[in-house]
């Protein structure tokens, strides 16, 4: 068994050598590392547009309940604004923070 782990370890050893050193590998993570730079600049415009709709959504429903709803308590009222107003500032971060590990 003991040797079976050495062997193993020898080939990830190896494979780690001619991943790091050949100018093949040079290419492949070049290659990998722009298209992860892609793919970041499409999420990062992606999650930009659903932050910008989910902020429209909750000004529009916040300004529905202050006006258009009846029935309703004032501190009812309070309360779902608060909440609305809470949501939209913890989205506003999260759009902040998801945007720095981005770039």
């Amino acid at each position: 068994m003991r040797t079976t782990k050495y062997f193993a370890f020898a080939a990830l050893g190896v494979a780690a050598y001619l991943w790091f050193t050949s100018d093949t590998a040079k290419e492949m993570r070049a290659g990998l590392k722009e298209k992860a730079m892609r793919n970041a600049k499409k999420w990062k415009s992606k999650l930009a547009r659903m932050g910008n709709d989910t902020t429209e959504t909750l000004a529009d429903l916040k300004q529905m309940l202050g006006n258009e709803i009846e029935g309703l308590s004032d501190d009812a009222r309070r309360r779902i604004e608060t909440i609305l107003d809470e949501s939209a500032k913890s989205g506003g971060k999260l759009k902040a923070n998801l945007s720095k590990q981005l770039s």
